[in-house]
């Protein structure tokens, strides 16, 4: 959980790693494996050939993805050789021996290019300890991009690894691969490279993932996300109709590092990351996000004790709702942003988002924002206890008049504990500010409407900057914000404590009393004077109440659900299977007839069941009292269990359960044939419907 201060969130927490019975193999010990090397060579490779050296290389991805691979195994593709179709090579390795694939000899990077009829290129499932090098990888699809995710071009992915319901999954590294071309729809499952776990009856995330070095250019939806479904707790809501459901327990991903990447003109996202403990994203480049559809650069969202730093993001394109560089969206806790550079970026610099569950206890010191445009800051929904400190902002020509912060209404309140220090607002021309939840002390304001009057210690004389405005692309570029020897912001801030120990240039802090703004001047300054520091106090976690879960076993809310008859106005149809008995699924209450459907369809699953249990609140009033059970096996609607009649005993709140046992049947619809129901008042109700293996 989180941490008593945000800056420790740099020492990982390292989950205990489980090798639950659904893993795809059962590794051997480390010490056993010694591994071999398979060659794969397109022009001259025969599948009949041992696979074991350059002379007797296989040739097809075929070949490969028939294998079970053992730990220490190698699989090396050679250099200028182009492969079309999924490569999904089989097996885990082990601790200290993992499962490696690369390239062999000289020249391009090995290609494989996706095909139509495989959503992924190069594809994991339920499988650890693999690294995988030095490919070139496509998906390219002739279709449009479009926002509705069940878009013809589907959640395409360049890399996808799919953790399902397997428990924790160790040791994934994904290096130097060059990805491109990805057509995917807007989705979070869908880009260049993706992780994925979905833990709805079994927890289930990753451990020891890195992500380094990559390049990927054209990618829709996005550049590198990191997803799960294990999101339940604090209140959590309901997330994006694609991710899968029934939710899981919270069940973050750790020792996540994602460094070093270039991501070119993703559809909405350059990198996120969902469901976390620790992560590091540092020395990134994000390049004109959100070039189809708005998101933020880089975002990221229901996680603990994030560290992003020494990442550049500039230039997105879609800024009229998001298209931040940087966006500490929903559910996080503990995040420290520091040393990044965000310019000409459509949406602002920062964003920080909260619904109905936490977003606190972060930090932004050390940065610099160069005419990135809209809202400089934005605070939407009930953040609480944010640290802006040391940062240099400038609103050059370029960034088209924003506003300096805003704050976007949401039901779960205002922003509060929102504290600036030491910042620099610099400015040719802007909007002002929105001061909800915000106080500032010690920040220097120059030009446009920046000033804040109630800030005690401000400081308004020009700043004397070597060169405001001439950033340039590059994390090196910025000599320009340094400050000149007769500079005002020389010693005229204030000291905070644990801050990290340098500034954005690596200069080591402070030299005499802290400058303001994001570079601490070197030269001969006066001794320091003794100011008390400023202590970060995070705010206090309080648990929310849990959402319901799913009973272990019941099948029912991966289904969709639909009813023939029409639904009462103040219910819902996804109250059959939300996991909550509070809430009650209705028919209309006039003119209502038989037989009446109420159909689960698990879409392209098949399901296996064989019990059903239906709960129901005043069932003497509107529960179900005789129906039908029926499959359907692909061409027809064919009967499991006839003739079933219920008696209720309640017309109050009691929760009252009537189960029906049948015969074993798999199916990927099943559906109640209603012939009659107690209609007390017009209608008749179900508050859960459950089904079972």
């Amino acid at each position: 959980m989180y941490r008593r201060t945000v800056q420790r969130a740099i020492c990982l927490a390292i989950a205990a790693a489980m090798l639950l019975s659904l893993a795809i193999t059962v590794p051997r010990d480390a010490k056993a494996a010694g591994g071999a090397t398979y060659y794969v060579d397109n022009v001259n490779g025969n599948d009949a050939s041992n696979g074991t050296s350059v002379g007797t290389a296989w040739k097809t991805l075929t070949k490969v993805n028939a294998t079970t691979f053992a730990p220490g195994d190698k699989i090396l593709f050679k250099a200028g050789g182009a492969w079309q179709g999924q490569l999904w090579p089989k097996g885990s390795g082990v601790n200290g021996s993992p499962i490696v694939i690369d390239q062999y000899g000289t020249g391009n990077k090995p290609l494989i290019a996706g095909v139509t009829s495989e959503l992924q290129t190069v594809f994991l499932k339920n499988q650890e300890y693999w690294e995988i090098n030095n490919l070139e990888v496509t998906n390219p699809s002739t279709l449009p991009f479009s926002r509705d995710w069940k878009g013809a071009r589907g959640e395409r992915r360049g890399v996808y690894i799919l953790n399902e319901e397997s428990g924790i999954l160790n040791h994934i590294y994904i290096k130097n691969l060059n990805i491109h071309d990805v057509d995917g729809v807007y989705t979070t499952r869908a880009g260049g490279i993706i992780f994925d776990s979905v833990g709805s009856y079994v927890p289930s995330a990753f451990n020891d993932v890195l992500i380094d070095g990559n390049t990927l250019t054209d990618v829709d939806a996005y550049g590198i996300y990191i997803g799960s479904n294990c999101t339940i707790r604090y209140g959590m809501g309901d997330l994006w109709e694609w991710v899968p459901k029934p939710y899981g327990s919270w069940t973050p991903t750790t020792n996540l590092k994602i460094s070093n990447n270039t991501i070119v003109r993703p559809a909405t996202g350059g990198i996120a990351w969902n469901v976390t403990d620790g992560a590091i994203v540092e020395r990134n480049t994000v390049q004109e996000a959100t070039f189809l559809a708005t998101n933020a650069s880089i975002w990221w969202a229901y996680a603990d004790n994030n560290v992003v730093q020494y990442n550049e993001s500039f230039g997105s394109h879609n800024g009229e709702m998001d298209g931040e560089g940087f966006d500490v969206d929903a559910g996080n806790i503990g995040s420290l942003v520091q040393y990044n550079y965000s310019h000409d970026n459509a949406g602002g610099f920062m964003l920080f988002v909260n619904d109905t569950y936490y977003t606190t206890n972060t930090i932004v010191r050390y940065n610099i924002s160069q005419n990135d445009r809209n809202h400089l800051f934005r605070y939407s929904g009930s953040i609480d206890t944010v640290y802006n400190y040391n940062n240099t902002v400038y609103v050059g020509a370029a960034s088209g008049n924003p506003v300096m912060s805003d704050y976007f209404t949401k039901s779960s309140g205002a922003p509060k504990n929102i504290k600036n220090y030491n910042n620099v607002y610099y400015s040719v021309g802007d909007r002002g500010w929105n001061l909800t939840g915000q106080t500032f002390d010690s920040n220097a304001y120059y030009g446009g409407k920046t000033l804040v009057n109630s800030d005690a210690h401000r400081i308004t004389a020009e700043p004397k900057f070597m060169n405001a405005g001439s950033g340039g692309i590059g994390m090196n570029t910025l000599d320009g914000y340094k400050l000149q020897p007769n500079s005002p912001l020389i010693g005229a801030g204030v000291p905070l404590a644990d801050n990290g120990g340098r500034d954005y240039f690596g200069n080591t802090l402070y030299n005499g009393d802290p400058d303001i703004g994001a570079y601490e001047y070197q030269g001969a300054v006066p001794p320091a004077t003794g100011k008390t520091p400023i202590v970060f106090t995070p705010a206090p976690i309080t648990p929310m109440p849990e959402q319901p879960k799913p009973a272990p076993g019941n099948l029912a809310p991966l289904a969709t659900a639909s009813a023939s008859i029409a639904t009462l106005s103040t219910s819902s149809i996804k109250s059959l299977t939300d996991s909550s008995y509070d809430k009650a699924w209705s028919s209309v209450d006039k003119g209502v007839t038989f037989p009446n459907y109420i159909t689960l369809d698990f879409g392209s699953r098949s399901v296996t069941a064989s019990k059903l249990k239906v709960v129901t609140r005043f069932g003497t009033g509107q529960g179900v009292t005789k129906f039908d059970l029926e499959a359907y096996n692909g061409t027809a609607w064919v009967p499991v269990k006839t003739g079933i009649q219920w008696t209720w005993a309640y017309n109050d709140t009691t929760n009252e359960t009537q189960t029906l046992n049948f015969d074993s049947t798999t199916a990927k619809q099943f559906r109640l044939k209603i012939n009659r129901a107690n209609l007390k008042w017009g209608n008749f109700a179900i508050n859960e419907l459950e089904l079972y293996r």
